[in-house]
């Protein structure tokens, strides 16, 4: 009987390490399909025109809310842009499930990120909800419903690189885009390390409808002057939050 449990438990064992490297695989698909679909630059002072922004009715915003006020404390400035072709998404996919799913930062919580520091899957927001404020600490709940056109929210998350902080998100839409913008309205602390102020990080996702594919443009900007050694890791940082949001978007907007 002893035999038959260890027997037992050492097949649940192996199961279980099957599955999870399927899953992990799967991922590991998707990222790197992902990483061929995807056109990506690296902005500095000297060359901060986003070419990679598809003209829109939202584009100015963007260029704008992000880049408009570049200061000599940028320490991190990427663009990203990513074709989807509509025969992932279902016969009856609309702009309203991209708004309803920008808002939905519940959906967020549990999202997974590839940490190009220690080439391995990680969570990126091991909590995540809608507040009642930028000072306020309770939970309410999403809001999902009509057009997220001028709607403005608060989020907090708990983030794997700088832990407990507070976001306000706006968020533009008509028939064919959306744009949603986020900046920290609280520090980002890196360990004990205050790295950046709020108000230091804004980025911004756009999706568009295309005809027969959706882009998905992604910005971000981060003010932060910090030791050279710890550079690397917090571009790494920033770089892999905008993959992960994508493949978070794909993924959701596939399963609705």
């Amino acid at each position: 009987m002893k035999l038959f449990l260890n027997k037992k438990a050492l097949w649940l064992a192996c199961a279980a390490a099957v599955f999870c490297a399927a899953a992990f695989g799967q991922t590991d698909s998707e990222r790197l399909e992902a990483e061929k679909n995807c056109k990506s630059r690296v902005l500095s002072f000297e060359d901060r025109d986003l070419r990679l922004l598809p003209a829109g009715e939202f584009s100015d915003a963007i260029k704008n809310y992000v880049f408009g006020a570049w200061t000599q404390k940028c320490g991190h400035a990427v663009e990203k842009v990513y074709a989807v072709p509509k025969e992932k998404l279902g016969a009856d996919f609309s702009m309203q499930d991209v708004g309803a799913l920008m808002r939905s930062i519940g959906k967020m919580q549990g999202m997974l990120y590839y940490s190009r520091s220690d080439q391995d899957w990680g969570v990126l927001y091991s909590s995540a909800y809608r507040i009642d404020g930028p000072k306020g600490d309770k939970a309410v709940p999403d809001l999902t419903e009509g057009s997220a056109d001028g709607k403005t929210i608060y989020a907090f998350m708990d983030d794997h690189t700088f832990g407990k902080s507070k976001y306000k998100i706006t968020y533009r839409q008509s028939e064919k885009e959306l744009a949603m913008f986020m900046e920290n309205v609280s520090p980002l602390c890196y360990g004990p390390i205050k790295a950046v102020q709020a108000g230091g990080f804004k980025m911004c996702a756009n999706v568009i409808d295309a005809g027969d594919k959706l882009l998905v443009y992604m910005c971000d900007y981060a003010e932060f002057k910090i030791l050279s050694a710890l550079k690397q890791r917090l571009n790494n940082s920033f770089d892999a939050r905008l993959e992960a949001i994508y493949l978070w978007f794909v993924k959701e907007i596939h399963a609705k």
